[in-house]
């Protein structure tokens, strides 16, 4: 059980809940339904420094929306398969763990602001729909657009989950405002798909970042059943929603390298694939295969700007 001092971060921080304001919904916490009576109108409004520069923002641009609906996403495949190749090129590599490889790298479109929440949904559910997942009927074989995913979130509050989050954020329905791990979990647990959320914060014993590798590195070795002689180890396992303060990215695997440093390795929507890792996929040799993965890779001294961490999986 979590701890009752445990809070979900988005995009931005919120105030702990008193234990006296939690239940548990599906294994995991929420407010009460007291709470959403007469504390709820007294409860402010989350501003621009937790919401992004679009926090008051009634209605995105009648351009984006249009962009949005047409062209819905940029969906890069075979990114995976490539990324395998180059670890098991890579020198410096030792052990690298990847998650199924079906899993496409979806980026966000030009000028369409914070929507990085969105997008790792949309890696998160791409997987459901390509493995048949429990929980993939409800999409069929469409990946649901932002917009799409914005009704989801609003309909998962409207039956009752995580409802507080709407009454810090406001609607979000065709708004830019940022997103984060409660609006995923309510996403999914409304649909009946099983999720769980783990979060990591510092302390005077350990460091956040620490936990948080040594749990990711768990989670893919233990959904490796291959010969350990392998060097990279693809599995089956579904990639993972990893929110920190500012931003979220989707973990795709782990990679210890030969001094025995860890890297986690994600796919980030606020970065396009390059034009020398498209040019690579389908391919079998690759030149600069560390240089190639760099952008890939998040390791201790990135990790450590940061004091909390959530993972969604």
């Amino acid at each position: 059980m979590l701890p009752a001092a445990w809070r979900l971060l988005r995009h931005r921080k919120r105030r702990d809940p008193e234990p006296s304001e939690l239940r548990q919904l599906n294994g995991h916490l929420t407010l009460t339904d007291k709470t959403q009576g007469s504390q709820d109108q007294a409860r402010p409004r989350l501003k621009t420094f937790y919401l992004g520069k679009s926090a008051h923002e009634q209605n995105m641009p009648t351009w984006l929306v249009k962009k949005l609906e047409k062209e819905g996403q940029v969906c890069t495949r075979g990114v995976l398969s490539a990324l395998e190749k180059l670890l098991r090129q890579c020198s410096l590599t030792k052990i690298a763990y990847l998650c199924h490889p079906c899993v496409p790298h979806i980026s966000k479109l030009p000028r369409e602001g914070g929507l990085c929440g969105y997008r790792n949904i949309q890696t998160l559910v791409s997987y459901l729909i390509e493995t048949r997942s429990p929980g993939s009927e409800h999409f069929g074989n469409h990946l649901p657009t932002v917009l799409e995913v914005q009704d989801l979130i609003e309909q998962a509050w409207d039956k009752g989950y995580n409802p507080q989050d709407r009454l810090e954020i406001g609607d979000i329905k065709r708004t830019r405002k940022f997103i984060g791990t409660p609006e995923a979990q309510a996403l999914f647990h409304s649909l009946d798909i099983s999720c769980s959320v783990q979060a990591f914060r510092q302390t005077e014993c350990t460091e956040a970042r620490e936990r948080l590798l040594e749990t990711l590195e768990d989670y893919f070795k233990r959904g490796w059943q291959g010969a350990n002689s392998a060097k990279v180890r693809s599995t089956n396992l579904p990639p993972i929603y990893l929110q920190r303060q500012g931003h979220s990215v989707t973990v795709i695997g782990i990679e210890r390298q030969q001094d025995n440093q860890v890297y986690i390795l994600v796919f980030d929507p606020s970065r396009g694939e390059s034009s020398s890792i498209k040019r690579l996929i389908g391919r079998d040799k690759f030149p600069m295969a560390s240089k190639l993965l760099e952008p890939y890779r998040r390791g201790m001294k990135h990790l450590g700007k940061y004091d909390e961490f959530e993972i969604l999986w």
